[in-house]
């Protein structure tokens, strides 16, 4: 399978941690969206969206969501990420919709305050957006358990991988932010950087 999405993506990273985890084999493609080779993501997908995944048999499969639902869907049921039913599943679900949330939020403000000329910002909606960063890394803080992973089990999970990866980017690219404390996030990215994945996958600000 070819992953086409640099790690400064957080979805993308979100699906290369999540194809790891379940010893899943990937060539990575980290192309920039932004940039010249915009050209090479819309011909894998026309609208020119990272992450796209594209499965051994040539399919394409396109957002976060539909392609770690087939992740799951595929997985052997010891390597799944995601519980299968009852309120353990619906909690996870809540974990990854806040992370995913968030992410799109600090997608947002990159694309509004780093990449729009100054002459071109809009302050009262970088405000915006900043404040529902704010939120969401405070939501996130306060579904992190003080101890383990939010999967309850001993390895992390699908919420785990979203956290982590949403909370991170929070702090690389924009580490002006101030949420406040965050001492549960900050005690869950430390301990996913001592997995291999999480930690080859973080990106080099």
């Amino acid at each position: 399978m070819i992953l086409y999405g640099r790690d400064m993506s957080p979805f993308a990273r979100r699906v290369a941690i999540w194809c790891a985890l379940q010893d899943r084999t990937i060539e990575r493609r980290q192309i920039q969206v932004a940039g010249p080779e915009w050209e090479e993501v819309k011909a894998v997908n026309p609208l020119g969206r990272v992450p796209a995944l594209v499965l051994d048999d040539g399919e394409v499969l396109v957002e976060t969501w539909a392609i770690t639902d087939y992740l799951e869907e595929t997985a052997p049921e010891d390597r799944r990420l995601i519980p299968t039913s009852g309120a353990a599943r619906r909690s996870m679900l809540q974990d990854i919709a806040y992370a995913t949330s968030t992410g799109e939020k600090i997608v947002a403000l990159v694309y509004d305050k780093v990449r729009r000329p100054v002459e071109f910002h809009y302050p009262a909606w970088i405000e915006r957006l900043e404040g529902q960063i704010i939120a969401g890394l405070r939501a996130m803080e306060g579904r992190v358990p003080i101890e383990g992973w939010m999967s309850g089990t001993d390895a992390p999970g699908g919420g785990d991988i979203a956290t982590v990866v949403s909370a991170d980017m929070a702090r690389l690219v924009f580490p002006g932010i101030d949420a406040g404390p965050l001492p549960h996030l900050d005690r869950l990215i430390a301990d996913a950087q001592t997995i291999p994945c999480f930690a080859q996958t973080r990106p080099k600000m």
